[in-house]
């Protein structure tokens, strides 16, 4: 009878142990998620800044275009310093859910579109990695290990070193 007692402890410690170790998952779950928003609303605002002070500046130029006769030109800088507002008093104002959200339904709209992107984002991002690892590869010099440590290139080993060939 002793023994069914001992269950019922081990089972009841267990499950108390398993409620500690879910509560402790949701924590850091909601931690993760309330720092992520944090963060993708501080870096939104940031961008938003950054567009919405190139697009005044773009603006300027447009001003600037008109006043030298160049109408054509300073209509499309006007035009992109427009959107520039826009896009940078979306990024000030939006907060890290409705970004997410709105990412998420645009893939869900185009999902050819986001694969595509994908696709290029990794292509080029290889040919990135492939280019740089053989810049590194050129500008540093090659390991020197085992029995070629000691320089010699052609070296063939003995019992009492390696006697060059070459």
């Amino acid at each position: 009878m002793g023994n069914m007692t001992d269950e019922r402890t081990s089972q009841s410690e267990v499950g108390q142990v398993k409620e500690r170790v879910q509560d402790a998952a949701e924590s850091v779950k909601s931690q993760t998620r309330d720092g992520l928003r944090s963060q993708i609303d501080t870096r939104t605002v940031q961008a938003g800044e950054q567009v919405s002070s190139t697009a005044q500046a773009m603006r300027s130029a447009g001003d600037e275009l008109r006043r030298q006769g160049n109408d054509r030109a300073a209509s499309a800088v006007e035009a992109l310093a427009e959107r520039g507002e826009r896009l940078g008093s979306f990024l000030s104002d939006a907060d890290g859910e409705r970004l997410l959200r709105e990412a998420e339904d645009f893939a869900r709209r185009q999902p050819t579109l986001v694969v595509g992107a994908g696709m290029m984002l990794g292509f080029f991002a290889a040919r990135f990695v492939k280019a740089t690892s053989a810049d590194r590869y050129r500008t540093s010099p090659p390991p020197r290990y085992g029995m070629y440590a000691s320089g010699q290139q052609n070296a063939v080993p003995t019992a009492g070193g390696s006697v060059g060939i070459g």
